[in-house]
């Protein structure tokens, strides 16, 4: 059978959220994941529409690309570790030929996808999902998994972790220990409801000032691409 991915678009823009935020890159954003979070920005993305490709197919797309104007390529979703298989026939053929770091954008629940291709990848843009956001329940010790995955391997990785009003005392005490457990640097990301963010500046402070209590490597960073008018 052959080993194609399902790829809803690829294109180059400005990374909006994280530590990384304002570098330029290459975006290749995967069809499908393992989890359905409310807020999920690529909900509205038909998976009607897509492209196929095989790694090769793929790595000669991104060959039209300047790739030395960019800060990276960026691996998004959806949820791509559930392509890993097909990642980890891709990307090898990307570094035979070009020197691009790899961004990996993941629900960090994955962790044996996760070590399929670990050692391709360069920084890693981690979600922990919190039930009171996302919908999603009972994430924390696969979070806790995927964490002790990237850290055997010594990768640069940070926790990002969307909130809205609704967030619980008990859910940012999960979130600090794994930070506490395994020194993330953690960027805390405003719920953005078409466009417009859902805590008001007081809850943002709040909450923000909750976690720096015990945590000072903490940030607050809204998903700053939206009011750029950017993908």
């Amino acid at each position: 059978m052959t080993n194609k991915s399902k790829i809803m678009e690829i294109f180059t823009s400005v990374q909006g959220e994280g530590p990384y935020i304002g570098v330029k890159q290459l975006f290749i954003r995967f069809c499908g994941c393992n989890l359905q979070c409310n807020y999920c920005d690529s909900n509205n993305i038909s998976d009607e529409f897509y492209l196929e490709f095989t790694p090769e197919e793929l790595k000669k797309h991104i060959s039209n690309f300047n790739l030395k104007s960019l800060h990276s390529i960026s691996l998004t979703g959806g949820e791509p570790l559930i392509w890993s298989n097909f990642l980890k026939n891709f990307l090898p053929l990307l570094k035979e030929d070009f020197n691009s770091k790899i961004y990996l954008e993941t629900n960090s629940t994955l962790k044996n996808d996760l070590e399929k291709i670990i050692d391709y990848v360069n920084i890693i843009s981690a979600d922990i999902k919190l039930p009171s956001a996302s919908g999603i329940e009972n994430s924390f010790a696969e979070h806790d998994e995927f964490f002790k995955m990237a850290k055997k391997y010594n990768k640069e990785i940070f926790a990002k972790i969307v909130f809205d009003e609704n967030i619980l005392d008990i859910e940012i005490s999960h979130c600090l220990k794994l930070a506490s457990k395994y020194d993330l640097p953690i960027i805390l990301q405003p719920k953005t409801i078409e466009n417009k963010i859902s805590p008001d500046k007081e809850k943002i402070l709040e909450v923000f000032n909750k976690f720096l209590k015990s945590h000072p490597n903490t940030r607050v960073i809204p998903q700053v691409h939206k009011f750029l008018g950017v993908r």
